[in-house]
Parts: structure tokens; C-alpha cells; sequence
């Protein structure tokens, strides 16, 4: 009776309620009083793991999977086929499978992997059943020794989690490694639960005080589906304390505090996030827009840390209804969105799956496991903005490799954050990248050893085959088109082969007329016409021009008449011209002024010349200057 109440309050139609009875009718018959080793019976854990999927919104087929998952070993394949369909059939025998797969001691038996990604790839709903299996096993682990309780829970936390965020479940990913890691530090779980309990209360006025005031800075100027509290998930807090040392303790932590915000649409988010920051200050380096540039699993959403009283700061999520679904369900709301055209979006999800299943060597598989699945993440911009992510401890040369093969086979450096740096330069979250090529280099086996990813390794070790064949003459004539991937600002007809570089000392910014300067390494420095130091290099000066292709971070200002709405009107515009934001806040200058700031990743010079045209065309915009 529970389990039929909880389907009509998930809105399951009344067939597929009635498909789930016959199903639970069924299962009852076959399993009958069989108990496991908790003493629970089959059909009872069934039924659980049917619940867990239910809660998760799962489709008809995966629910009814879950019922029945464990049956192929007593009934007939014919008899499921003809009772609940070939679809229901194939994905029970794909349970079937992962189910008698095991991570054997805590290792990463390569055989075992290699089964569990093709099982996945063929249908990744299926590991919504594992996942929701192991989450359901992890209830009755008491019946174990304690040994095999922590080995049982390092294969959560070092497989199970990890493989639920790569297909986007959140919220079994945040489960799985909770219940984990309570068995694996039984003292820290506690420690930080009771503090959370204990501060319950505290936090929760705060949170109210907060949704309140977004409401009212929101009323009449945007439709919002919803405002909630978050509450911070017991690991994700533990991950923090270790990354900010021991020396800060549980009760300073300032961002425990989480709001999410549900926006009608996308234009509705960047509304959201400007009324936001008209009100608040944003702290630095916590405004991330992966709206525009979408995590490696395709989530989607703003976050913007946002500073309280007392040192405090709120993490705020705004995204649509839609990558709210997507964030905690992942492939589970694959279905209920085929006709919003998702599949797409759905098959990039498990590409990775496909790029790790190429590698045929033991070593590789594992390591790419390790680094592509378990490992941390940074996150990396190509000048153009394009996001590339990469592991922790990622070099340049691993992220020269990442964009192209030829990029990383003809790299000799490269700028991060405008800085030159080594091939062997460690990168490091949200670095911006150039990468500096030269069509005379090529790969060597020392760079085996630079590298970090396991693809970047198979792809120098291929290339280095490659070019043992090809004779010197290569190197003379390879194809120039590749050095277009540069992305330099600008250029000089007479040094056509220097690389130019902008002056920190004016700062020019695409428009400015401008001219260039050669230094003693045969480097063009870029200054504006009407700079102070440039005058006193005249004998120096050559004639440069900017490249159409802009692809720099650039800041600017608007100063405008103070009125309500203007941060979020700005906002619109920069994004609906197709900028991406890094940054953006705003002050009061003078009497009835205020002064907008933005840091973004424009196109090309005519991309930034269009958005001044339409910030001009805002009501009160005085002025727009770079800088």
C-alpha cells in the first residue's frame, strides 16, 4: 500500500501503477520467504530499491527492473519478455550482469571495469539500479565484520559515488558518500552531524531571512518557480575542513549556508543573479556560470557565494526547473525530457565512457579510471572561453593535448593568465590558456613524463610513432593553419612570425589605436598611441594591428544613472550578445551614479563593438570605458 501511495504522489499514470502491482505480485511468487544475510527478506530489499528509484523519478521500465532485478536466475526469459516486455527484459539482464560483478578487495580489477562501462554504455539506466542497490545494501551492512564494512565502503566512496556524478545523479552521489563515509569516520561523521543539528535552528532563521529578502528584491521584476534552503551535505563539509587545514575549525566555517533558486528560464536566471548583486557583494572567485560552460557531466547552473554580516557567505544556486531535474536525477530525467530534443545532451553525458573504453591497455584503463572517474577536477578556459576539464596536477602540455593532438604535438610553451610558462607548468582552477605552437617542434618521449592523463600519454606515444616514419622535410612544410589555434591579439605585417603581447603598462583593449614596440627577445609589446612609456621608445616602434580574432578576458565599466534593475539589465544584455561573465559587481559613484563592472570573454572586436551599441541603447548609461 505504501509503495502505490508513494507512485501516485511521484505522479506515475494509473498504468503504470498497475504495471508496478503486477510487477510486486509477481516478484512475491518467485521470491517468496527467501531472506539475506540481514535476515530482510529479497522481496522486501526489492521493493526498497524499487522506492529509492521511485523517489529518484526514475522511468516505468527502470522501477519495474528493480522489482523484479535478481529473477533471470529461476524464471524464463521468454516468460519476463511476455509479461512486462523486451525493453524491461534487456535491462533486467543488464542488472543481471553488473550484479555479479564485484570490485574485488577494495582494487580496480580491469576486467571488472571494462564489464561495468560497457554494461553502462549499452544502457545507462541500468547503473541507476546498481547504484540504487548499493545505497539500499549499505542500510543492513551492520551484518558484516568491521573490516568488511570499511572495504564495502571504500567501494562506495572510490567507485560508486564518482560513477553516479559522472551520470549527473546527484542525489545518489551525495547519499553514497555520506553513509560511506559515516562507517569510514564514525568520529568526524558524528562530530559534523551534531553540529549541524545543533545549529539547525541558527541557520534556519538565517536562510529565512535570506529567502525573504531575495523575494522581496525579486517581486514584480522576475517569475520564480521556487526559493529553498540547501542543506550541506555531511562529506562535501568534511572535503572542505581537509582542504582548509586543520587549523580551521567546524564552528568558523562561513559558508554552510545554501539557497536555490528555480528561474522560469534562462533569461530569468541572469535577472535573477543582477538583482542579486545589486543587493549583495559577491566574494571573489565565487561566481561560476555553468550555464554557459557546463560541467563535464553537463550540469547546469549559476553559483554565486554571496557575503553576510560577521564573515558569513551564502551559496546561492539559480538555474531552470529543467537542470534542476537534470542535477539530482541525471539520466533518470532523460525520459521525461525526449521531446525537449536531449538526446544529444544525453549521449555526451556517457562520451567519456567511450573515450576510456578506447584504451586497450590494463595500465591505461585503470589509470584513466582513477584520473577520469575518482580523480579531483580543475576547471581551464581556452582564450575564446571554451572550458576544458582537466585533472588536478594537469600541466600545459596536458591541456595542449586536450584541445588537439597537433596542438599538443607542435607545443613549446604557452601563456596562462598572460604569464609565458613551461610545458611542464602545473595548471591550476580556472586558468585561462594559450597555447604557443611552432610547426618546427615535435613530440618527444620525454614528455611521457610530463603529462598526467592517460590520454595525453597515448596520444604522445602514437604521435612518436608517427613521426619516426615522416621524413625532415615534414617539418618544413607542415600546414600553417594550425598556428591560427595562437590566439593572438594582434599583428605585425613586418615581424609576421614575432609573438605579440599586450602592455600591463596602458592596457589596450580591442578598438584603441594602437602601436608596437620590439623588445630585446624579438617579443612585440602592444601599447595604446597615446602612451607615456612608448614615447620614449620611438626608435623602437613598428606597425601592428588587431587580429578580428579577439579572445581575451577583458574588464570594463559602465557608469549609469542609480536606478533599480540596472546590474540586471546589463547583465541581460552581456549574455543575450553571447559574453561570458566571469565577473560583475557594482558601487555607488557620486551623487545618483553607479558604476557596473565586468570581467567577460568577448568574440572578436566586432563582438565587443556590438555589445557597446546596445549598452548605450539602456536607460541612463553615461558612459562605457575599458579598464
Amino acid at each position: 500500500m505504501e509503495f502505490l501511495t508513494l507512485c501516485e504522489k511521484q505522479e506515475y499514470s494509473k498504468k503504470d501503477c498497475q504495471e508496478f502491482q503486477e510487477a510486486l505480485e509477481f516478484a512475491k511468487i518467485i521470491l517468496g520467504p527467501k531472506t539475506r544475510l540481514s535476515g530482510e527478506s529479497y522481496y522486501t530489499h526489492n521493493v526498497n530499491v524499487a522506492k529509492i528509484l521511485m523517489e529518484n523519478k526514475s522511468e516505468p521500465e527502470i522501477i519495474i527492473t528493480a522489482i523484479l532485478h535478481g529473477l533471470l536466475k529461476d524464471v524464463n526469459k521468454e516468460i519476463i519478455q511476455k509479461r512486462f516486455g523486451k525493453e524491461v527484459l534487456g535491462l533486467l539482464e543488464g542488472a543481471t550482469e553488473l550484479g555479479m560483478l564485484k570490485v574485488k578487495h577494495g582494487k580496480l580489477d580491469p576486467s571488472v571495469l571494462r564489464k561495468i562501462m560497457l554494461t553502462t554504455l549499452k544502457d545507462p539506466r541500468v547503473v541507476l539500479v546498481k547504484l540504487a542497490n548499493k545505497l539500499e545494501n549499505m542500510k543492513t551492512i551492520h551484518v558484516f565484520s568491521q573490516k568488511e564494512q570499511e572495504r564495502l565502503a571504500e567501494e562506495v566512496l572510490d567507485f560508486y559515488a564518482p560513477l553516479a556524478y559522472r551520470l549527473g545523479v546527484e542525489r545518489f552521489k551525495i547519499q553514497l558518500e555520506d553513509v560511506a563515509f559515516r562507517i569510514l569516520n564514525p568520529k568526524k561523521y558524528k562530530e559534523i552531524a551534531t553540529f549541524l543539528k545543533e545549529t539547525e535552528e541558527e541557520r534556519e532563521h538565517n536562510i529565512n531571512g535570506i529567502i525573504s529578502k531575495i523575494k522581496g528584491i525579486t517581486k514584480d521584476k522576475v517569475n520564480l518557480i521556487n526559493i529553498k534552503g540547501r542543506s550541506k551535505q555531511i562529506y562535501s563539509i568534511y572535503k572542505k575542513l581537509k582542504r582548509t587545514g586543520a587549523s580551521v575549525q567546524l564552528h568558523k566555517q562561513m559558508d554552510l549556508l545554501g539557497i536555490r533558486i528555480l528561474a522560469k528560464n534562462v533569461g530569468d536566471c541572469y535577472t535573477v543573479l543582477g538583482l542579486l548583486l545589486e543587493t549583495f557583494t559577491a566574494r571573489e572567485g565565487r561566481l561560476k556560470d555553468y550555464i554557459a560552460n557546463p560541467k563535464s557531466n553537463f550540469y547546469r547552473s549559476i553559483h554565486v557565494g554571496l557575503e553576510l554580516p560577521h564573515g558569513k557567505v551564502v551559496e546561492v544556486q539559480i538555474r531552470t526547473q529543467e537542470m534542476d531535474e537534470f542535477a539530482d536525477e541525471g539520466v533518470a530525467a532523460h525520459w521525461r525530457y525526449k521531446s525537449l530534443k536531449s538526446d544529444e545532451l544525453f549521449e555526451k553525458k556517457i562520451s567519456w565512457l567511450r573515450n576510456v573504453l578506447d584504451l586497450q591497455k590494463t595500465n591505461e584503463l585503470i589509470e584513466s579510471v582513477k584520473v577520469d572517474l575518482f580523480g579531483d577536477k580543475i576547471q581551464c578556459y581556452t582564450p575564446k572561453g571554451d572550458v576544458k576539464e582537466l585533472p588536478v596536477d594537469a600541466t600545459l602540455l596536458d591541456f595542449a593535448y586536450l584541445v588537439h593532438e597537433q596542438i599538443g604535438n607542435h607545443c613549446i610553451g604557452g601563456r596562462v593568465n598572460g604569464k609565458f610558462v613551461p610545458l611542464k607548468h602545473k595548471l591550476h582552477n580556472e586558468d585561462v590558456i594559450e597555447v604557443l605552437i611552432n610547426k618546427k617542434q615535435r613530440p618527444r618521449r620525454g614528455w611521457i613524463r610530463i603529462v598526467t592523463s592517460s590520454k595525453a600519454r597515448q596520444k604522445i606515444r602514437k604521435s612518436l610513432k608517427e613521426f619516426e616514419k615522416l621524413p625532415a622535410i615534414y617539418f618544413r612544410t607542415f600546414k600553417p593553419e594550425i598556428t591560427e589555434e595562437l590566439g593572438i591579439l594582434v599583428k605585425s605585417e613586418v615581424y609576421p612570425n614575432a609573438t605579440c603581447i599586450l602592455a600591463k603598462c596602458c592596457k589596450p583593449i580591442p578598438g584603441d589605436e594602437i602601436l608596437g614596440i620590439v623588445t630585446k627577445r624579438k617579443i612585440i609589446s602592444t601599447h595604446r598611441t597615446d602612451c607615456k612609456l612608448a614615447e620614449k621608445e620611438s626608435n623602437r616602434w613598428v606597425s601592428v594591428e588587431w587580429k578580428n580574432e579577439y579572445n581575451q578576458k577583458i574588464q570594463f565599466s559602465v557608469v549609469a544613472d542609480e536606478r533599480s534593475g540596472l546590474l540586471a539589465d546589463l547583465l541581460n544584455t552581456i549574455v543575450r550578445a553571447q559574453f561570458e561573465v566571469k565577473e560583475a559587481k557594482a558601487k555607488l559613484v557620486g551623487s545618483g551614479q553607479a558604476e557596473c563592472s565586468f570581467l567577460v570573454i568577448p568574440k572578436d572586436l566586432d563582438h565587443v563593438k556590438e555589445l557597446i551599441k546596445r549598452i548605450f541603447k539602456l536607460r541612463g548609461v553615461k558612459k562605457v570605458y575599458f579598464g
